[in-house]
């Protein structure tokens, strides 16, 4: 039923709109307005008690006095008229709503206490609701308008096309929609999710990746609430090789205080979504100007092979600029081989350059017909798995080059853009009726050809699989014995029998409660030592001198095991122990849990040790992995060449790492309900077949209900 109410609301057959006005001009009266001028062919029944005829339809004094099925009701009513409305809909038996009023949640508490009847008459009735604070939505395939906003206005420059737009925002919504539309991008559905008391971003990209004929989703946010729906919107798209493209506000405290004011949303944690996005395969985009360059770049339904570029130009610097930012967008601008070179300088003039970047030479101006011939070979050319064109001014000549790059466009299946600088506009205008990207500057076309392939190129996204060696009577057992004894906060040593209970080395170690049992244990253990703090209450332990490390003699270990519990005393907890612990070393990372409000229970990682708030590279992944997954979250860190070969040093045990940060990814994901943070810091990385080892855990439960 839910599924089948996003669809009626996406592609309504029939719509009332409650509240509806006979004056066009007024917001009420708009979605009737709209619907007539642009020739909606389904049922439009405007609800007007005080009127028998509304713009020239015939209007009704209630729901009840409609005959046949009602897909969607657009309630055009003040704030404090909503939840009675909505009532009214549910009895009727519609199934989806558009509540366009604002004066709820995102005014605060006089409107919060309104948006709390709103969901609770949705929560009774089970009606699904857009908005309220919302446009409405559009379909210009369908040309169902409930809406109210004037993005419609300038009729000659709407396009149906194969993108659809979801926007938490409504009028920067639309500004980008109306960009769009002159842009030449077709976007076939629009639709403002506002304060998202019930439908969210989410769900209604989840009825659009189902719909036919709807390839690239776009998405601009202000926060997430639902994060976990989106990832299963993701994955579905995935399959479906649909991309999912967002701009993703509130990165920035001031942005997201902003957010939370604009659309009552939480803007949650922006390295998490981040990450979420990354591992999911969302595109993200740094704002409206990529958003459709990227859009128009996927809207051919064309897939980059690889990575590599070949540029045809009339100017030998726009090639050098070319090469530079493709570079920086993770493109390969590489020279051809000899024998392509020679096909290819048999076409351009001998002052050209067939390497590529290719200068076909400002020839091209009095002999347009060298572009034809310089394409033909460029999509012939095995190596080449995209081209860029990049011309300029050349309005005399644009008729025939246009005709060139068409033919081109029609003879491969690749990925080819134009970039086209200064001039009159109307070759950039003709190009994109074509269907050709069209760019005016090589950065702009070279990022978005470089999210292309990053797209084409995305992991699979295979269900992980959950190790089958995890002891779980052990893991039950702490969690139980804490629980019992009502503790939230584990000590060293109960951490680390929780992660290795989850198959994570950790470095062998005692417990200790006095001096001379230090000096046992070392012996024991054998080699450097170090001694740390065994607490309960202190959590890190390095901040108060709570650590000895590469401790060898009796004497030595005995006078740090005495400095130590002097240590614990001063800071108010007498009662704490030693820890005892073999020396270790390696590359330093740190590997962490917490539970994010959107998207549930993540994984950080990081190069660790006591610098990592100086270095600040980290990483996050929604838990839980599996082990390709986490190598390449630990391949995205800005350090990951740390990994490999550095300055005579061996290579680290990247896979062991990998491995490790799955099995943690998975307590995250077993223990959500239980666990609030966990830190592993550090996780000691040892060269190619050491593994790893833990060498410090801290853990912290969830309070008890």
């Amino acid at each position: 039923m839910a599924n089948s109410a996003i669809q009626r609301l996406l592609h309504p057959r029939s719509i009332a709109v409650l509240g509806a006005s006979d004056n066009p001009v007024k917001l009420s009266g708009r979605p009737i307005e709209l619907m007539k001028r642009f020739g909606y062919t389904g049922r439009l029944l405007p609800v007007n008690a005080r009127r028998a005829e509304v713009q020239g339809l015939p209007a009704y004094r209630d729901l009840d006095e409609i005959d046949g099925e009602i897909d969607l009701a657009m309630v055009m009513l003040p704030a404090d008229k909503v939840a009675d409305g909505l009532r009214d809909c549910a009895a009727r038996g519609i199934p989806a709503a558009i509540v366009g009023a604002s004066g709820f949640a995102e005014i605060g508490a006089r409107g919060e206490h309104l948006q709390r009847q709103l969901e609770a008459v949705i929560a009774e009735t089970g009606i699904r609701v857009l908005g309220p604070n919302c446009l409405g939505m559009f379909s210009l395939r369908d040309r169902a308008m409930p809406t109210f906003t004037s993005a419609m206005d300038d009729s000659s420059a709407l396009v149906d096309g194969p993108a659809a737009f979801v926007s938490q925002s409504g009028a920067f919504g639309t500004f980008i929609f109306s960009a769009a539309q002159h842009a030449g991008l077709g976007i076939s559905h629009f639709l403002n999710t506002g304060n998202e008391a019930d439908l969210s971003v989410a769900e209604v990209l989840g009825g659009l990746v189902e719909t036919d004929g709807v390839e690239v989703l776009m998405a601009y946010l202000e926060g997430v609430h639902r994060g976990r729906e989106l990832l299963a919107v993701a994955r579905r798209a995935h399959e479906l090789d649909k991309p999912i493209l967002v701009v993703k506000v509130g990165s920035s405290e001031a942005g997201a205080r902003a957010a939370r004011s604009h659309t009552a949303s939480l803007a949650g944690e922006d390295a998490v979504f981040d990450g979420a996005a990354r591992q999911h395969g969302i595109v993200r985009l740094a704002g409206q100007e990529q958003l459709l360059d990227t859009a128009q770049v996927f809207a051919g339904g064309r897939r980059a092979r690889g990575r590599r570029l070949s540029t045809l130009s009339l100017s030998g610097g726009a090639g050098v600029l070319m090469a530079d930012v493709a570079s920086d967008n993770g493109l390969l601008v590489q020279p051809w081989d000899e024998a392509w070179q020679q096909q290819m300088a048999e076409v351009i003039p001998a002052y050209g350059s067939p390497r590529n970047p290719i200068d076909l030479t400002a020839t091209l101006i009095s002999d347009p017909d060298l572009l034809r011939r310089g394409l033909d070979v460029a999509v012939r050319h095995p190596g080449t798995d995209m081209i860029a064109v990049l011309l300029g001014n050349a309005d005399n000549a644009s008729a025939q080059l246009i005709d060139a790059i068409e033919q081109a466009h029609r003879a491969t299946d690749r990925p080819l853009v134009v970039v086209w600088t200064g001039g009159s506009g109307r070759p950039r205008r003709r190009l994109q009726e074509l269907g050709i990207p069209c760019f005016t500057d090589p950065g702009r076309a070279a990022a978005a050809l470089g999210k292309l392939a990053d797209f084409s190129l995305r992991p699979p996204l295979p269900e992980p699989e959950r190790p089958d060696d995890i002891d779980e009577q052990v893991v039950r057992a702490i969690i139980q014995d804490l629980r019992d004894e009502g503790r939230t906060q584990l000590d060293e040593h109960e951490s680390s029998r929780l992660i290795a209970a989850y198959g994570i080395p950790c470095a062998g170690a005692f417990p200790a409660k006095t001096p001379d049992a230090a000096v046992a244990a070392a012996h024991e253990l054998g080699g450097p030592v170090a001694v740390k703090l065994l607490s309960r209450s202190i959590g890190h332990k390095s901040d108060i001198g709570g650590v000895r490390l590469g401790l060898t003699g009796d004497a030595e270990i005995r006078v740090a095991a005495e400095e130590l519990l002097t240590v614990a005393r001063d800071a108010g907890d007498p009662g704490a122990r030693l820890l005892v612990q073999r020396m270790a070393a390696g590359t330093e990372l740190i590997v962490g849990i917490k539970r994010d409000p959107a998207f549930g229970p993540v994984v950080v990682v990081g190069f660790g040790g006591v610098l990592v708030d100086v270095l600040a590279d980290s990483r996050v992944g929604v838990a839980p992995l599996d082990v390709d997954a986490a190598e390449r979250l630990l391949l995205s860190l800005r350090g990951s060449r740390l990994f490999g070969e550095v300055r005579g040093k061996p290579a680290r045990d990247l896979g062991a790492a990998a491995d490790a940060v799955a099995r943690l990814s998975w307590l995250a994901h077993d223990l959500a309900d239980d666990i609030a943070e966990l830190d592993v810091n550090p996780l000691l990385l040892d060269e190619v077949g050491k593994g790893v080892i833990a060498v410090d855990c801290l853990a912290v439960l969830t309070p008890a209900e």
